[in-house]
């Protein structure tokens, strides 16, 4: 129903902004992660898993993260003790690729929103504002319910889907850098990056119940 009263511009305006905010989420989640990262290092056991200071153990993950950004051309600055292997690097290598990809994106659909939905707002319409929070609805129904169900097969199927390779599965023995991003941090930021995304619904609802009131006071 939606998507049939929605125009053209909307509907174009509902896929950059569901995709937009996707990749914001995952901009977030990742960049910001360090945070959560540094507060859970002995909680998780890493120092004695790799046999590593906490300290350092901190530095290299932000080294790492420091690294995936679309600002950053050097090379990957991590411990030899935790990288050995070459494929392990093409993996690492592989993932910047990809997040580049989505900061990318991120900033065209960034400049092609902002005149899009400036004047569809000048014509008074704001269905994509209803339409966008469906299509993330279902993304991350269905996301969250794979996690929910399986979170080592949605993992799994996660990395298959993305990489061309099967570097991704890393020996620990030879490469002990796996050890250093336990599962349930992954669990973590995947359920921080589906919160970000249903808190942007939320508030892409209170801003379409505005203005629909908005426009009605301003017609009287």
């Amino acid at each position: 129903m939606f998507f049939q009263l929605s125009t053209k511009k909307e509907k174009l305006i509902t896929l950059l902004l569901a995709f937009w905010i996707i990749a914001l989420a995952i901009i977030l989640t990742t960049f910001l992660s360090p945070i959560l990262y540094n507060q859970q290092v002995n909680a998780f056991h890493l120092p004695e898993l790799v046999n590593m200071p906490s300290t350092q153990i901190k530095e290299n993950y932000t080294n790492i993260i420091h690294y995936l950004s679309l600002l950053t051309h050097t090379s990957m600055q991590v411990s030899s003790k935790l990288i050995t292997s070459e494929a392990t690097r093409i993996h690492f290598a592989d993932v910047k690729k990809v997040l580049e990809v989505i900061q990318i994106y991120f900033l065209l659909s960034t400049f092609l929103l902002i005149p899009l939905i400036h004047t569809t707002l000048k014509e008074k319409r704001h269905m994509f504002l209803k339409t966008t929070p469906i299509v993330l609805i279902v993304i991350i129904g269905i996301v969250g319910s794979f996690m929910a169900i399986n979170f080592d097969g949605a993992f799994t199927l996660m990395h298959q889907l993305i990489f061309r390779n099967n570097y991704w599965l890393i020996d620990p023995r030879i490469d002990p850098i796996i050890s250093i991003f336990p599962e349930t941090f992954f669990l973590e930021l995947g359920i921080i990056l589906l919160g970000l995304i249903a808190l942007m619904i939320v508030l892409m609802i209170v801003l379409d119940k505005y203005l629909k009131k908005y426009y009605l006071e301003k017609e009287k």
